[in-house]
This record gives C-alpha cells, structure tokens and sequence, in this order.
C-alpha cells in the first residue's frame, strides 16, 4: 500500500459520515450525505443530496421532530409525497466514522411536504406514542366519540358500502352505483382493495373527494367490461351450484353437474382477478342531528344545547 492510499484510507476513517435507512413495508432505501457512496455490510449507501435538522432531546417528545430534507428530484421523496404515506416509513440515521456505526436518531415518517426546490419528511421518534397525554373529554356540542370507535358504538361493518372505482382524477374518486345524498360520505372513508384507508373530503353522486391523493388507487379501477363478466360469471357460477344440489350424488348427471361447477369456478376465478371492491363509509359531523342519521342519539357525547356566550342567543343542534 502506498503513503498516499494509506494517508487517504485513514482520512476517510476518521470523517463523519451519516447514513439513512428507510424501510417501507419490504423495501429498504439507503442513503448518505457525504461526498461519496459507502459501502457496508455488502450495503450500499447511495451519495445524494440529503440533509437533516439539528437532533434535540428534550422532556417534551412531541417538540423532538426531525426534518430530513432531499432534493426535488429524488424518486424516493417523490414516492412518498405521491403515495401519502400509504405504508409506514421508519427511518435511522447512522453515525459512521473509524469503521464503527452508531444510531443517532430513528422514528418514522409522519408527513411529507414540498418546499420550494426541496421535498421535506417530517418525521417523529418512535416514544412520541409513549409520551403523548391521553385524550380528554370536553365540554362542547360536538360529540367526543370517534365515529365506528368504542365509545359510539356503531359497527362499521353495518354502514360499509362495497363498490368498484369507475376513474380516478387526482382527488376525485367516481365510484359505482351510489344512490346516497350529497355529502353523506363526507368526513368518512375510503377504504382500497388492498385496506389503505384515506378520508373523505366531500361527495356528489357518484364521486367521492378525498382529502389526499392515493396513486394506488388508480391501478384499482375496474372497466365496465371487467365488471360485467364477473358478474356474469358469479350469476353462471350461482346457478350452475343450484342445478348440482338439486340432484343426489347418485343421480348420472351429479358428475357432470359437479364438472360444470368446476368449470363455473374457474371462469369466476379469472374474472376475480380484474375487479377491485373498495369501501366507502359515511362520515358524521357529530352534532346530535348527524347522530340523528345513524340513529345512535342515546351514544352521542356532545352537548346540543350548551349556552351561548349571550344566553339570550339560541342555536339550533
């Protein structure tokens, strides 16, 4: 080894260099923010422009976020402004410096916001949820229930609406079949073929508005044509059934009845496979006439009638 390579190994061992791991769902993104790539444990970290605000330890977990900050045009960061987070991104930062790495900070992924020519994560340790206060009751008209949760009482279940998504335009979401009035998803949800769940910002007929845009949602939508043969195939698969349990296995014809439901089966199978059911659930606004709607008043933890601030002045539910 020559004086200049040994003089530059020992350099490169002694500077700082941090690493960052994001994990989403089975994925892993490794970056690092010096002037070079690193490799180690058979890992390569990727040289980008990344950058991070100052790691704070205080009592106060929930003023401890971290920002880390990529350039506009990383694909990762411009995954997760697109996706909003659909899956969890936990992330670590790595000290590495004389061959030894440490963790500084790790959490996960919280929010993502554009910022001029930069794409901002905002991101939260994971003791947050340990070191949040509890929710407390409130004296106010609104209802302190959440809507499907313990306190209300409603099965969600019971108020789910299974259809298909005809087109996805950015926030819009036209969905199939809704005979439902205006606004009665809204504040509600939208849950995927897949369980991603996303609110729901307003409805008109047949389309819903959420609140932040799902890419997924758009690799969801099902043809009118995917449509009709899958129905035709569960009404062929429903009948060919029938006309087998309407005979004895004894009968000639059981065998060929059975082969039929086989044949039924597997066309319904395949149709199956190119229809995507979503869930759309109302919402409520919780006042006592929303409550009204879901006939659940005897749940509703708000108070309708509360005084105002002039006690002569009077406001309805």
């Amino acid at each position: 080894m020559g004086v200049r390579t040994f003089f530059r190994n020992m350099f490169d061992s002694a500077t700082r260099r941090e690493l960052y791991e994001f994990t989403r769902g089975t994925e892993k993104f490794y970056y690092t923010s010096g002037d070079a790539e690193v490799e180690l444990n058979d890992v390569v970290y990727e040289q980008i422009t990344i950058s991070r605000s100052e790691i704070k330890n205080s009592s106060d977990l929930e003023k401890d976020p971290l920002e880390i900050t990529f350039a506009r045009d990383s694909k990762f960061a411009q995954d997760c402004l697109r996706s909003a987070l659909e899956e969890n991104v936990y992330v670590k930062v790595i000290k590495f410096q004389h061959g030894k790495q440490s963790i500084l900070w790790q959490g996960r992924v919280v929010s993502v916001k554009p910022s001029g020519a930069s794409i901002v994560l905002k991101c939260e340790t994971n003791y947050t949820k340990l070191g949040r206060a509890g929710a407390r009751l409130k004296f106010q008209r609104t209802c302190c229930h959440d809507l499907y949760g313990n306190g209300c009482r409603l099965n969600k279940a019971d108020w789910g609406v299974q259809t298909t998504i005809k087109s996805v335009t950015a926030n819009a979401i036209e969905l199939r079949d809704l005979s439902f009035d205006d606004n009665y998803f809204r504040l509600g949800m939208l849950q995927s073929a897949f369980g991603v769940s996303v609110g729901i910002e307003s409805s008109t007929g047949n389309t819903v508005n959420i609140i932040r845009r799902l890419d997924s949602l758009a690799d969801q939508i099902t043809s009118d044509a995917d449509l009709l043969a899958y129905q035709t195939a569960v009404l062929e698969l429903d009948q060919a059934i029938a006309t087998r349990d309407a005979l004895d296995e004894d009968d000639p014809g059981y065998t060929n009845a059975q082969d039929l439901v086989d044949q039924k089966q597997e066309a319904f199978n395949i149709a199956s496979e190119s229809v995507f059911f979503v869930m759309a659930y109302p919402g409520c606004m919780k006042s006592l006439t929303a409550c009204s709607r879901f006939n659940n008043t005897e749940n509703h933890l708000g108070f309708a009638y509360m005084p105002e601030d002039n006690p002569s002045t009077t406001r309805n539910a």
